[in-house]
């Protein structure tokens, strides 16, 4: 989610280049004042602080077929305990903040490379995909 600007009026923008949903999107304030929103066309769900801070995220896995394979979600609320009163209220504890650097899935590669293979017209220190791709021409075709 990108850094807002806050006009004098006090509404607060958002960087459209990592936060836009065009439709089947909505916003709710949670009563302990952060904000539950849902980028449907991305299918993304989340949760941010009043200090702009995510606090999580869910992106839907689940994506249709043919014309439409998309991975939308049309609208996501937080639903009180007490709507479901033929549950237990189940005990809350907080989870300690992954650290995004260092963070692997269980069973995944360590992290850097094993080994590096030169390839001609590649920089080998790239942080992009660049790094992995080498033109065909050597004129970037």
């Amino acid at each position: 989610m990108g850094y807002p600007s806050v006009y004098p009026t006090g509404v607060t923008v958002f960087d459209p280049e990592r936060f836009y949903s065009p439709f089947i999107s909505s916003a709710q304030r949670l009563p302990n004042g952060n904000t539950l929103i849902t980028e449907g066309s991305d299918g993304r769900i989340f949760e941010v602080t009043r200090e702009h801070e995510t606090v999580w995220e869910y992106i839907s896995p689940y994506w249709g077929t043919g014309r439409h394979a998309l991975n939308m979600v049309y609208r996501a609320y937080r639903a009180p305990y007490e709507w479901v009163p033929q549950l237990e209220r189940p005990k809350e504890t907080p989870i300690v903040r992954l650290d995004k650097t260092t963070f692997r899935v269980p069973g995944a590669a360590p992290i850097g490379r094993e080994r590096s293979t030169p390839v001609q017209g590649v920089t080998p220190a790239a942080t992009d995909a660049s790094f992995c791709v080498a033109p065909v021409d050597g004129r970037g075709r």
